[in-house]
């Protein structure tokens, strides 16, 4: 199935490809330097459901480290982050409510990939979580979630409003 590519201006295109039942929505831009040429892509997906969902997810990730020709073994470790990531926004976030989304966003840069992750939950504060190497995080069969996702990606930010929160994630592709 094709996608169906739309001109925004100023540079910005927005190709909305059917990606199972869902759609990932990409926006691309081009900035040009003197010095050659810097790219910026913009990609989106909105999960509505809950754990089942993540086939989608996955597939839009397969999507962008294969078109931007990311190594297996980083592809491998960003689907990890990003899968821990999408469970505590389903888990926490959400509370499991199937009604609600999760909407994670891509920005695909030269030598960089933000992502973002938004659910309708009142957000966390990262370094309050215990350590999972702590006596009391060996015992637990759950809780290292955040800590799999340090261990690939910087986080940003977490940015709370009335409607949810936003966790901001920097990865450097290898």
């Amino acid at each position: 199935m094709g996608g169906m590519l739309k001109n925004e201006g100023d540079g910005v295109f927005f190709l909305n490809l059917p990606l199972r039942s869902l759609h990932c929505k990409l926006a691309c831009s081009w900035i040009r330097h003197h010095n050659g040429t810097h790219y910026m892509i913009r990609s989106e997906i909105v999960l509505t459901g809950g754990y089942s969902e993540y086939h989608a997810l996955y597939d839009c990730i397969f999507s962008i480290a294969e078109r931007e020709g990311y190594s297996n073994v980083f592809t491998a470790d960003l689907q990890l982050s990003i899968k821990e990531a999408f469970v505590n926004a389903v888990k926490h976030g959400n509370r499991e409510k199937s009604d609600l989304t999760v909407t994670f966003s891509f920005v695909i840069a030269t030598n960089s990939l933000t992502v973002s992750v938004r659910d309708c939950g009142k957000g966390f504060k990262p370094d309050d979580l215990p350590s999972p190497a702590s006596p009391w995080g060996q015992l637990k069969q759950s809780g290292r979630g955040v800590h799999i996702i340090r261990s690939v990606a910087e986080i940003i930010s977490l940015e709370r409003d009335n409607d949810g929160s936003t966790l901001m994630l920097r990865y450097i592709p290898y």
